[in-house]
């Protein structure tokens, strides 16, 4: 009867100390990683508890450059062991002078209540807005067909409305290549029998950034008096000129941090 009450104890302040240690919550002191290129880090906001630990990871790109940031190349290094995040299909996009914080999170691989944590940042790239021009062919009107490809972008008329004196097309873009791929629609022409070349109008498509496998849809305008030339019955090319190019990515690499327990606020908040 004695051994029965001793197991039914144990068993009871087991229970009570997996409750306690399921809601505990620890609170860490924010990391700096410096600089690299121009590019600053912040962890802030670090918690974790017994299945997860994450933070907001500050991303300060203070270039003219573009970021990628995949963040599932960061590690956690808990009791000298890693471990990586959830696999993302595709990385984050930081435009250049601008700051976003981004949550990385690593959950259920071990027990992560513990009093220190280092953390590796990965997966920051940059690459400059103007690529490699992509040469593509002319795109005809009326169109002789609806899909043209480059060397890695390809090319789907998805709308076409022609008028005496406007033209709208509205095409679907793949990017195919295994760089970083850009669009700036406002960069094509329209050429006309006589080899003159008129710009787009109306234009608000602004620049478009495509990691491997993205599409997006855009709409190039022209406008030729009618007096000129009747655009609805008229033969045209779409010049692309620099509308599609490739940047390269280069990455950038941060040392790992160690990360103390912040006992005051730990303290407080639980």
């Amino acid at each position: 009867m004695k051994q029965i009450t001793f197991f039914t104890l144990l068993l009871v302040s087991f229970s009570v100390f997996a409750q306690k240690s399921s809601k505990m919550t620890n609170f860490y002191y924010d990391a700096t990683f410096g600089e690299q290129f121009g590019v600053k880090l912040i962890a802030k906001n670090i918690i974790s508890k017994t299945d997860f630990v994450k933070l907001g990871l500050e991303i300060n790109n203070q270039t003219k450059n573009y970021i990628l940031f995949l963040k599932d190349k960061c590690k956690f290094v808990v009791n000298q062991n890693s471990y990586s995040l959830k696999t993302v299909k595709k990385g984050r996009i930081l435009k250049p002078g601008k700051t976003e914080i981004f949550t990385v999170k690593s959950e259920k691989q071990t027990n992560y209540l513990t009093n220190d944590i280092d953390f590796r940042p990965g997966g920051i790239y940059t690459f400059p807005a103007k690529g490699v021009t992509v040469e593509t062919e002319p795109f005809h009107l009326p169109p002789d067909k609806n899909k043209i490809s480059g060397a890695a972008f390809k090319i789907n008329m998805l709308k076409l409305k022609k008028q005496t004196d406007e033209t709208a097309v509205k095409f679907k873009c793949t990017y195919t290549g295994d760089k970083i791929g850009i669009i700036i629609p406002s960069n094509c022409v329209l050429r006309t029998e006589n080899g003159k070349e008129w710009a787009t109008v109306k234009s608000k498509e602004k620049i478009k950034i495509l990691q491997k496998g993205e599409s997006v849809s855009f709409t190039v305008n022209f406008e030729i008096p009618g007096k000129i030339t009747d655009m609805q019955f008229a033969d045209m090319d779409i010049v692309w000129k620099d509308t599609f190019s490739e940047s390269d990515l280069t990455e950038l690499n941060f040392d790992i941090q160690h990360i103390n327990i912040d006992e005051n606020t730990t303290k407080e908040k639980n």
